[in-house]
């Protein structure tokens, strides 16, 4: 048998089955009156789920059953899967954050119902972040100052949160190395933690959690982040452990995209093998299954199978290296004491330029942005690292558009950092982990403005208002087209875009404005709704869409782009690919960089100017 390409049965996994096996912990709890097996997880048809502090039943639930019942029975072979935007209140039931109504008879989990279940539950939560601090409070910190950390050399390596683990942990040594093995980590032991990449802490942490042994473990999006040979190696990992009746169970929570494929009307099969059932939930739509009963019944009927949106690069964006040179790099390197991350880097990157960043996970991806963003410190000895740098402060304004200041390639040590910040526009995993969530937070308008200056700071204003500086020249200029471009990365990319109102599409919903007399721009009341909401109260796949408008707004020289549709869902991945196709997403002065494990999620194809650099082992090379 074969998952995803790899053989089952390796050594390691063989050996980790058959000693859980003789392990024989996790003994399933029957009956008293019936000896028939409970349940591990059950919630009961017509259930309402609400938030904790809602009043009473005349609240919105954040869920219902209606005539579906949930049940998880924990048999060995058994593997869910859950679906659709709202799979977070799906995990935030499981970990007793909800309130369930009418309360089960026999409880959430009735196999743990004469005990306190939470401390055989674990939760693996989509995130990036391996830093403890100060971002766990919800307030920003300085993702940055991993790097430093490193010149220090006082950070754990992997090994050393090994053995710490160890301690707690009911496996033997060898089935936690068997674990270890089947992940691909056991390379990584001698590594400082801090110098993980994002695919490698993301396993890291997987790791953690199974040395816990729980009886219920739940990953939220397990295969995001991970390049191809991880996902192999994962896959194979879950589809052994599925069929040990002493090993936790696990259910994993996917994009739908990464289970269902969609094309020429029709949807294809493409989950992970080992899944054998499906939950659904998304807006009023709760439904749950076997993976056959998926796709034969649910998909056909429920979810849309239609094509993606036509292309409409226009040829204004299809003139890549036309322009000047943004950022180039020659026989860059960088090296952790031995241990080389980049080696001999030679990398040109001009306007218009349109780049897919690839590489394995550990491959030196997330250390080379870093040089770009001038945030790692030995950006600053580098012979030849050329960053954009202005010769002036403003820029040129009319009531329509905003052009970049002049500006000139610097090295980094005279490149002043607040404008490198402002001439490159970034989304990655660190800075959505790190932009401030501290309760209530900052609005979606606020959080949108802080990207003309690179800023992490509420601006406390308005929705319909921004921030000019009065030393800004243009000032009333400048302040009218901040606004307006404000409202067209929130049209754009906002709900009215992946629930099909917005002011573009063919059926626009709702009460449209329109904002700036000379140029007018039609605004849907569900934009204006969405950018007075919350921040903190947005979903992650929501959050990351914001942090993309966010990283757009200003019109930056260089825009980096790293893993950015993590945690959205189809629609509005296929929303944000259009939006960047369009006139008002990038221009032709714009250069991008983006880095994505799924070849699928590149909006450009290289008939469209789209080139590719790939590291492989801190090396770089152009693929023709």
């Amino acid at each position: 048998m074969r998952v995803l390409g790899v053989r089952c049965g390796h050594p390691r996994l063989r050996f980790l089955v058959t000693s859980v096996n003789r392990r024989g912990t996790h003994a399933a709890a029957t009956s008293a009156h019936h000896g028939d097996p409970l349940p591990l997880i059950q919630i009961p048809k017509h259930s309402s789920v609400y938030a904790f502090g809602a009043a009473n039943e005349r609240s919105s639930p954040l869920f219902q059953t209606k005539d579906v019942e949930w049940t998880v029975s924990g048999a060995a072979g058994e593997s869910w899967g859950i679906v659709g935007r709202g799979k977070r209140n799906v995990f935030q039931t499981l970990l007793g954050h909800t309130r369930i109504h009418p309360v089960p008879q026999k409880g959430l989990f009735p196999i743990m119902r004469d005990t306190d279940p939470f401390p055989n539950i674990k939760f693996v939560p989509f995130r990036h972040s391996n830093a403890v601090g100060p971002g766990d409070s919800g307030g920003f910190y300085d993702y940055t100052a991993r790097y430093g950390a490193l010149w220090e050399g006082d950070d754990k390596t992997l090994g050393e949160s090994v053995r710490e683990s160890a301690h707690t942990s009911p496996l033997s040594l060898q089935q936690r190395d068997a674990i270890m093995e089947s992940l691909g980590l056991r390379e990584l032991l001698d590594v400082p933690r801090i110098a993980l990449s994002n695919g490698q802490m993301r396993r890291a942490r997987i790791m953690k959690a199974l040395f816990k042994n729980p009886r219920l473990l739940m990953l939220d999006e397990p295969l995001t982040g991970l390049d191809v040979i991880s996902r192999r190696r994962f896959v194979e990992l879950l589809e052994m452990l599925k069929k040990v009746p002493s090993a936790p169970r696990i259910i994993t929570s996917y994009r739908l995209q990464e289970i269902v494929e969609f094309g020429d009307g029709a949807a294809r099969d493409v989950a992970p093998e080992f899944l054998t059932h499906i939950l659904f939930h998304e807006g009023d739509k709760f439904w749950a299954g076997t993976r056959r009963e998926f796709f034969n019944d649910f998909v056909p009927q429920h979810l849309e199978l239609g094509q993606r949106r036509g292309d409409t690069i226009d040829a204004a964006t299809n003139n890549a290296g036309a322009g000047r040179t943004v950022v180039h790099l020659k026989d860059v390197n960088v090296k952790y004491g031995t241990r080389k991350v980049l080696d001999g880097i030679n990398w040109e990157i001009r306007q218009g330029d349109r780049w897919h960043l690839q590489g394995g996970n550990g491959s030196g991806k997330t250390t080379l942005l870093s040089l770009l963003t001038g945030d790692h410190p030995q950006s600053y000895v580098q012979k030849h690292l050329l960053l954009p740098s202005p010769e002036s402060t403003s820029a040129p304004v009319n009531q329509s558009t905003v052009t970049q200041p002049a500006w000139k390639l610097e090295h980094r040590k005279r490149t002043p950092t607040p404008y490198l910040q402002y001439l490159v526009g970034v989304l990655s995993p660190e800075l959505f982990d790190a932009f401030p969530r501290r309760y209530p937070g900052m609005s979606v308008w606020d959080a949108v403005q802080t990207g003309f200056r690179g800023s992490f700071i509420a601006l406390n204003k308005p929705v319909g208002d921004v921030h000019v500086d009065p030393w800004e020249a243009d000032a009333a200029c400048l302040k009218e087209w901040r606004i307006r471009r404000c409202w067209e990365v929130l049209e754009g990319l906002g709900p009215a875009s992946w629930n099909g109102s917005s002011s573009s599409s063919s059926k626009p919903q709702g009460q449209e404005e329109t904002v700036t007399r000379e140029s007018p721009l039609k605004i849907s009341t569900v934009t204006r709704e969405f950018a007075a909401m919350s921040f903190t109260s947005l979903n992650p796949g929501e959050q990351r869409m914001v942090l993309l408008m966010r990283a757009l707004v200003g019109r930056p020289l260089l825009l980096i782009l790293d893993e950015v549709w993590s945690g959205m869902e189809e629609k509005m991945i296929e929303a944000a690919r259009f939006h960047l196709d369009g006139l008002n997403g990038l221009g032709a002065d714009q250069a991008v960089i983006l880095v994505t494990h799924w070849d699928s999620e590149v909006p450009w194809t290289p008939e469209h100017g789209l080139k590719m650099f790939r590291l492989e082992e801190g090396s770089g090379r152009i693929i023709s």
